[in-house]
């Protein structure tokens, strides 16, 4: 029996990092407090970041068994 996705810890985990990513890699150049934790870097540095944690996150979320029957 397959797990389901809330009883799953590693596709909660994998779900959460990638909204990260893509949230740095939509917003980054919109949002203080991720420019100041970026050290104010160039925006392609910023989308190279972003996708950068979205693939970890999507990683975790095929590891976790999410596209998966």
């Amino acid at each position: 029996m397959a797990q389901d996705y809330t009883s799953n810890p590693l596709i909660i985990v994998g779900v959460i990092i990638f909204m990260i990513g893509v949230l740095i890699f939509c917003f980054g150049k919109k949002f203080v407090l991720l420019r100041v934790f970026f050290g104010d870097r160039s925006m392609f540095s910023q989308i190279l970041w972003g996708a950068i944690i979205g693939l970890v996150g999507l990683v975790l979320l095929f590891l976790g068994g999410a596209f998966t029957n």
